[in-house]
C-alpha cells in the first residue's frame, strides 16, 4: 500500500509548481529547476552535499514516475576542459630496439650462449650506435651481442603530446519542471515555431541571393 509522496518529494513538487524561474521567453513553459537549485530549497543550505542531490534526484525520478513532473538534461553555463588525443592522427605505439636475448621469447639457445651473431652489417653497426650512444658501449654491446645473440625488441611508446587537443566540455545536469497539460503544450509549439519563423525566412533569404549573385557573370 503506498504511503504517498514522502518529504523530499513534496518539498520538490511545491517549489516546482510555483515556477521559480519565471517562463521561458521562446514558447511559454516554465523554465526548469536543477538538481542542485532544488537541493538548496530543500535543504536550506547554500552548498548542497553529493547526498543531499542524491536524494533530491531519487526524489526526482520518483516524481518523473508518478507522472508529476517532466525531467530533461540541461546544460547549467559550466564548462571544464579536457585533454583528448586527436581522433584522425594514430602515432605508431611500438618502436624496436636492440637488446641482448633473455631466452624468454621462445630462442633458448641464445640465452645458452651457443648461437653467437659473428657478422654484423654496418646497418647494424650503426643501429647500435645509435641506441647506445657512444662507440665504447657500442663496441662493448656488439661483444655481448656475438656472445648471447640479439634482437629486436618491441618497445611502447608514450604519445606525443602535441597530440593532444584542449576542449571546453559543457556541464550538464538534471531538471525539472511541472507537467505540462495538452493545451499548454500546443501553445507552446505554436509560439516556438512564431519564434523561428522569422529566423528561418532570413535564412532562406540568404540562400537565395547568395544563389543569385553566384549565377550573375
Amino acid at each position: 500500500m503506498s504511503r504517498g509522496l514522502g518529504r523530499v518529494q513534496r518539498a520538490v513538487l511545491a517549489y516546482v509548481r510555483s515556477e521559480p524561474g519565471g517562463l521561458s521567453g521562446i514558447d511559454g513553459t516554465p523554465i526548469a529547476a536543477s538538481v542542485t537549485g532544488l537541493a538548496r530549497v530543500v535543504y536550506a543550505v547554500e552548498q548542497p552535499t553529493d547526498a543531499q542531490r542524491a536524494a533530491v534526484q531519487r526524489a526526482v525520478r520518483l516524481l518523473e514516475a508518478g507522472g508529476h513532473v517532466e525531467v530533461h538534461r540541461l546544460p547549467v553555463d559550466r564548462t571544464y576542459t579536457q585533454q583528448r588525443a586527436h581522433p584522425r592522427f594514430r602515432p605508431p605505439r611500438y618502436d624496436r630496439r636492440l637488446a641482448v636475448c633473455t631466452g624468454k621469447d621462445g630462442r633458448p639457445g641464445c640465452a645458452a650462449g651457443d648461437r653467437p651473431s659473428m657478422y654484423f652489417t654496418a646497418d647494424v653497426v650503426a643501429m647500435f650506435i645509435d641506441h647506445f650512444g657512444t662507440l665504447t658501449e657500442d663496441d662493448r654491446q656488439l661483444w655481448r651481442a656475438t656472445a648471447h645473440g640479439w634482437h629486436l625488441y618491441p618497445v611502447p611508446l608514450p604519445r606525443p603530446s602535441d597530440d593532444y587537443r584542449t576542449y571546453e566540455v559543457e556541464i550538464t545536469e538534471l531538471c525539472v519542471r511541472r507537467v505540462l497539460t495538452d493545451e499548454e503544450r500546443a501553445e507552446a509549439e505554436q509560439r516556438a515555431q512564431a519564434f523561428i519563423r522569422p529566423h528561418v525566412a532570413a535564412v532562406r533569404a540568404a540562400r537565395r541571393g547568395g544563389q543569385s549573385s553566384s549565377a550573375v557573370p
